[in-house]
């Protein structure tokens, strides 16, 4: 005779069947999601190539399009390298120039066609060179941007005078030779006729213009040429026909010439000048005051509507003949 278990026990055990097949059940689901996610993660962080001594080289349409040697390139998938002691040419065949770089890392971002170079940076186009601590170039926008330790330098197309910049920051446009810096601005133009010394400049910001061959600064503006300085609150600085008897610089803004001056005697003094508007003329090495301007020059105050100096000359020029020139001269006390 069969002897069955009371209903209750069969309950319970019915229902620890169960819980195991849930627990199994979960267990397999679980671990077919984990490997699930491992393969997709595998996908979208793949492993980075990494190659030493690189030695690489590109060509386009049979033409060399990029070559670059670096110590190392870590890259990640087909857009992205990071580069030690990057070195290397970019041929840029749509506007037929070529860019040559070096640094001390880099990373280059082909889809978006970024170059970025840190440390040591020398970036260098057919017009321009630059220098600094960390240099982008944007190749599709034609566009150099920096910061730390900025060095620029290049050549005016037309006059071939060289211009020499440090700043602090650069935004730049090599193709339309255009460059605008800011931050502790200062530098040097030497004219390509080596005896007509330099100009030397201080500003806040200047924009540069191959185009226009003129370089503007603005902000406690100074310019030192030789045995003078003028400063003020804005310049142009013209490269080009500057010998022609035209425009050299123009100073505005609370202008003032400080001007050493020697006798034919052999005696020092100096020359001061004052106005809110200051025109230079290379060649004929004068500047024209505007803007109630004032000469000093020893015990002598000279002023009126429009006053012409010389380099190196006491002769004073007052312009226009509605002038009202005053000739002061300092009374000595007596002891």
């Amino acid at each position: 005779m069969i002897k069955v278990r009371d209903s209750r026990s069969i309950i319970i055990i019915f229902g620890f069947i169960i819980l195991n097949i849930f627990i199994l059940t979960n267990s397999f689901k679980k671990d077919s999601e984990e490997q699930k996610k491992n393969t997709s993660d595998s996908g979208l962080a793949p492993h980075p190539t990494v190659i030493t001594d690189l030695e690489y080289f590109n060509l386009k349409g049979g033409k060399p399009e990029l070559s670059l040697h670096a110590e190392r390139m870590d890259s990640i998938g087909q857009d992205f390298a990071n580069f030690i002691a990057p070195k290397g040419i970019f041929s840029l065949s749509e506007s037929n120039r070529t860019i040559r770089y070096e640094a001390m890392t880099g990373e280059y971002k082909k889809t978006q066609k970024i170059l970025s170079l840190n440390d040591k940076v020398k970036l260098e186009t057919p017009s321009e060179k630059y220098e600094g601590n960390n240099i982008k170039y944007y190749l599709g926008q034609d566009l150099v941007v920096g910061n730390g330790n900025i060095h620029l330098q290049a050549d005016d197309p037309k006059t071939r005078d060289h211009i020499e910049v440090f700043s602090d920051t650069i935004r730049s446009y090599p193709k339309r030779k255009v460059s605008y810096l800011s931050g502790s601005v200062s530098g040097e133009l030497s004219r390509l006729r080596k005896y007509e010394g330099k100009t030397k400049f201080k500003s806040h910001s200047m924009e540069l213009s191959g185009v226009e061959g003129k370089a503007t600064l603005e902000g406690d503006v100074q310019l030192s040429r030789q045995n003078y300085l003028v400063t003020g609150g804005k310049a142009d600085i013209f490269f080009e026909n500057y010998n022609k008897s035209l425009k050299y610089f123009v100073m505005n803004d609370d202008v003032k010439v400080t001007e050493q001056m020697t006798s034919p005697q052999g005696e020092n003094s100096v020359r001061r000048a004052y106005s809110e508007r200051l025109e230079g003329f290379g060649q004929e090495q004068k500047m024209i005051l505007s803007g109630a301007p004032r000469v000093e020059q020893g015990r002598d105050v000279i002023k009126g509507y429009r006053i012409t100096i010389r380099q190196n000359i006491d002769l004073i020029e007052v312009d226009d003949s509605m002038s009202d020139m005053q000739v002061k001269k300092n009374k000595q006390t007596k002891e």
